[in-house]
């Protein structure tokens, strides 16, 4: 964190740092969007008209649409090399983001003032997507940053094209005194500053009491600037990872634990691991002359930025820039003064003359007057006599003759033109002419035409990929938890995608959580590179596509894939039918692949249908199906004749069983005899023992009482 004070002196730094360039550019503007007669030519000029033929608008619009022709395209890599689906994802959040109105003016706004004055720049900023109470989905846009040479003031030890190792930059906006009140109002918590210096005086000059600072707060209009600087400091920051009960870990920051701890609590989680690391982190400061107003870390780790540059070097410790007006204003001054020298000629009266003395037209004036002549006067009046009766001459006594042009001038005209346009290549190619041009010949003419507009086509391209780094930093920071995002692919298609989504997995040490498309834990390198737009190459491919048509070098097959090809670049809504036709013909002919669920379906209902057979096939088919039949007729006799053989196997089985069970029968039915006899025998055995038992117990007892008797 920095103090006010700190703030205006690095302020003060950027400021005095390239003070004469950005002088010069504000010129430029001047020259290129106001007035190209500056105070110094009108008081040296004595022409009675001046004007301005501004022949530079053209150059400027030329390469602005070479610019808007040829976008740059931004590519994600990721470092490690192992899975491309994350910058897949990546690069269609960027290209949805890029189609954003506010993403297209400030990119138009920065070309226009790269060509101009040779610097422009837009800012990256984050806000939510929605205004949705609890809805926290947050999207990166960018915002033009207007007259980025006088208001755009960098670390001046920043020497990099995309001032990448920048500490700090100052975004400066112009407020009105009942503005810069109302936004003290909108900003401000209870009307104080975060930090502020003791103002000199009644506070007007917004500074200290010695007036030190080299920046004038407030201008001479009564305009008070307010600036959105960004400062970049490297910090340490601890990481805490929980496990909970099920093996599940979370990754969270130590300064944000307090709004983890009841979640941690409910999961049971416990510390398993606390990791120290160094990154970057940018606050942004919005602050007047007067204090800060606010103070915030942003998203990533970068200034969010963006300067592009039109021609430029570092000379002497410092970088110069310039547009194509530059060089080209002392032509356009000249043919500004040449045009206007002619202008003041041809305003002069076309005829010559005549010389007339007083007396010779005394009284018929009216008639010799500008414009007298044009008045239907079927003749003109002159005296004949003076007034002392002496004889007057007849006619005119000498006249003048009307101002001619300089020989000289209309080659010099010619030549200034010439030097404009060299100077900013302005104009085609004047060897090509015709507008109905063949593909070649157009691709052909696309190469030369860059030739004027590389440089600032090149230094474009630093920003853009300057702008994906910033990006890129920004998403890990703002897409931290399951979302549905938006995808863009180069034709425009839209698609939807759900990113850090969570997923449980079967594994073969149980079931583990997964996060798909996880935005935070990947790492990206950045490409960019100059390349047609998308319109442009579905032109030139039209063009190329139709002389294959043509040509009648092609199969079928071919003419089939390039013809539905060629329809489904066709524009209009008329063709939109026709565009959808041609592209499901091209997805079952395994040219595109399907890509929504309904095409998927239709090719999986294709694959699965039976098709349809040619002659060939057919006959093949039915030498087939009479093979298969002879031989379903040579298996079903011989399966009769098994069949005969089995019956007969049967039956002769049954009658061996049959004499069996009756040899079986027998044989119980003797046993049974036998059993019976046996029984019988047991019975009559069992009687004559208990016979014989009853007899020797009646037996005893009767000797017992006889014995019993003797006693007595």
């Amino acid at each position: 964190m920095i103090s006010h004070k700190k703030l205006k002196e690095l302020h003060d730094k950027a400021y005095n740092s390239g003070y004469d360039t950005r002088l010069k550019a504000a010129d430029d503007m001047f020259f290129a969007w106001i007035s190209q007669w500056d105070d110094t030519y009108l008081a040296e000029s004595d022409l009675g008209y001046r004007g301005e033929f501004n022949i530079l608008r053209k150059a400027m619009r030329q390469i602005t649409t070479d610019l808007i022709s040829n976008p740059i395209q931004v590519d994600f890599d990721p470092v490690d090399e192992t899975d491309d689906s994350g910058a897949d994802l990546l690069d269609g959040m960027y290209r949805a983001d890029m189609r954003n109105n506010k993403a297209q003016e400030a990119i138009k706004n920065t070309n226009q003032e790269a060509i101009t004055c040779g610097v422009g720049a837009w800012e990256l900023v984050t806000e939510y997507k929605t205004n949705k109470m609890g809805d926290e989905r947050q999207i990166v846009t960018r915002q033009p940053l207007y007259e980025a040479n006088n208001n755009v003031m960098w670390d001046p030890n920043a020497k990099s094209l995309d001032k990448s190792e920048a500490k700090y930059v100052s975004c400066l906006v112009p407020y009105s005194e009942d503005g810069y009140e109302e936004l003290k109002e909108e900003i401000l918590e209870d009307g104080e500053f975060i930090d502020k210096e003791v103002a000199g005086g009644d506070g007007s000059n917004f500074g200290t009491p010695e007036s030190s600072y080299a920046f004038p707060w407030i201008n001479a209009s009564k305009l008070i600037y307010v600036t959105r600087f960004y400062y970049r400091e490297k910090i340490k920051v601890t990481f805490l990872t929980y496990q909970d009960m099920y093996g599940d870990e979370t990754t969270i920051k130590k300064d944000d634990l307090k709004d983890y701890e009841e979640e941690l609590a409910q999961r049971d989680a416990q510390l398993v691991n606390e990791k120290v690391i160094q990154r970057y982190q940018v606050t942004q400061y919005i602050a007047s002359g007067e204090g800060i107003l606010s103070r915030e870390i942003i998203a990533g780790e970068h200034i969010p930025v963006i300067p592009q540059y039109g021609e430029t070097q570092y000379i002497e410790g410092e970088r110069t820039y310039e547009g194509i007006v530059r060089l080209a204003k002392d032509p356009q001054r000249l043919r500004n003064f040449q045009m206007s020298y002619l202008a003041d000629i041809v305003s002069r009266s076309a005829r010559e003359k005549p010389i007339f003395t007083a007396e010779q037209i005394q009284g018929y004036e009216d008639m010799y007057e500008v414009g007298g002549s044009e008045n239907n006067f079927p003749y003109l009046k002159q005296n004949t006599y003076d007034a002392n009766g002496q004889p007057l001459p007849l006619g005119a006594v000498g006249g003048i003759k009307a101002p001619e042009v300089p020989p000289a001038l209309a080659q010099m005209m010619g030549e200034t033109r010439a030097a404009v346009d060299d100077v900013a290549g302005a104009g085609l190619p004047a060897d090509i002419t015709d507008v109905d041009l063949s593909g070649k010949a157009l691709s052909q003419l696309n190469k030369r035409l860059d030739m004027q507009s590389y440089t600032y086509q090149d230094n474009a391209k630093y920003a853009h990929r300057r702008d994906g780094e910033v990006y890129a930093s920004m998403i890990k920071d703002i897409k931290d938890t399951e979302e549905e995002v938006t995808l863009m692919k180069v034709d425009g298609a839209k698609s939807k995608e759900t990113i850090n989504k969570r997923e449980v997995i079967f594994t073969d040490d149980g079931l583990e959580n997964q996060i798909t498309n996880d935005m935070t834990s990947m790492s990206f390198e950045v490409f960019a590179d100059v390349g047609p737009m998308y319109e442009s190459i579905k032109a030139q491919s039209k063009e190329e596509i139709k002389e294959l048509l043509n040509s009648g070098q092609l199969d079928p097959e071919t003419h089939s894939i390039l013809l539905n090809e060629y329809l489904m670049m066709t524009d209009g809504v008329a063709f939109k039918d026709l565009r959808d036709y041609s592209r499901k013909k091209l997805i079952m002919m395994g040219v595109k692949p399907p890509e929504t669920d309904e095409e998927k379906a239709m090719v999986e209902q294709a694959q699965n249908a039976p098709k349809e057979p040619d002659s060939s096939m057919i006959m093949a088919q039915a030498e087939m199906k009479k093979g298969e039949a002879d031989l379903l007729e040579q298996q079903n006799r011989q399966q009769e004749m098994q069949l005969t053989a089995n019956k007969m196997q049967l039956e002769a089985q049954g009658r061996i069983e049959k004499q069996q069970s009756e040899t079986n029968l027998n044989v119980a039915k003797i046993n049974q005899e036998q059993q019976k006899i046996d029984n019988t025998a047991r019975d009559n055995a069992n009687k004559n023992a208990l016979t014989l038992t009853q007899m020797e117990v009646d037996a005893g007892l009767e000797l017992n009482k006889q014995m019993q008797a003797n006693k007595v």
